[in-house]
């Protein structure tokens, strides 16, 4: 059990902090990996100290926290002693909004990477595929996601390894129009490139939900049948 508690914070799309109550970076996550590349960690703890608790326990912050490459909606500060505390930083990815138009078509998601990815001509051998094979057609923008999906791959086909993986986003929900939907989450992570390079293409993406990671993209899509 202790396992996907721990996993579940590793692989948050949030990035997370621990430290010593000397201000020394004790553990942290992939997305605090990626943060830590243009924000110093001492403006981090700063940050936990002043947004914590007066007494032992989590308190949640809503702020707007703009970094260069990143922008964040809340905080949680916590500790349970003296000696560590620990600081997420939430995305700002809930201000996007959505609509259902007739511009959105079923089509298969795996289908739809296919072309891509043929289109680009990476071979085969580049490829690292993890694949939630039991994903039905749903209702997307194919135009769109086409031209993302080729942006991405135009930059990235050069690289060694191509990592995708698609599956269902557990406990992730996008609302439109009052309802919630479930979440299909691709992640695309070239090896060899660095991952700015590839996050300055995505940065104007107004049509998906889409994130930068440490090793790549996040994208979330809705899951409407």
């Amino acid at each position: 059990m202790k396992d996907i508690y721990y996993q579940s914070i590793e692989y948050s799309i949030n990035p997370f902090f621990l430290f010593d109550s000397e201000g020394e970076l004790i553990d942290y996550n992939h997305e605090a990996e990626f943060l830590l590349s243009f924000v110093p960690k001492e403006q981090i703890y700063q940050l936990a100290l002043e947004n914590a608790a007066y007494f032992r326990g989590f308190k949640h912050t809503f702020i707007d926290l703009n970094f260069p490459q990143a922008s964040f909606c809340a905080i949680s500060v916590g500790y349970a002693d003296d000696e560590k505390i620990a600081i997420t930083l939430h995305k700002n990815i809930c201000r996007q909004t959505f609509t259902i138009t007739d511009q959105l078509q079923k089509a298969d998601i795996f289908t739809l990477l296919d072309i891509a990815i043929n289109s680009n001509m990476i071979e085969e051998s580049q490829l690292r595929l993890e694949y939630d094979i039991s994903i039905p057609e749903f209702k997307i923008d194919i135009d769109h996601f086409l031209k993302l999906l080729n942006k991405i791959f135009r930059a990235i086909k050069k690289s060694p390894t191509i990592f995708i993986k698609v599956v269902f986003s557990a406990g992730r929900y996008i609302k439109i129009e009052s309802k919630k939907y479930p979440v299909v989450a691709i992640d695309i992570e070239p090896e060899g490139m660095k991952p700015q390079e590839l996050h300055t293409l995505i940065k104007e993406e107004k049509e998906f939900l889409i994130s930068a990671t440490p090793k790549g993209v996040h994208i979330e899509l809705p899951f409407i049948l």
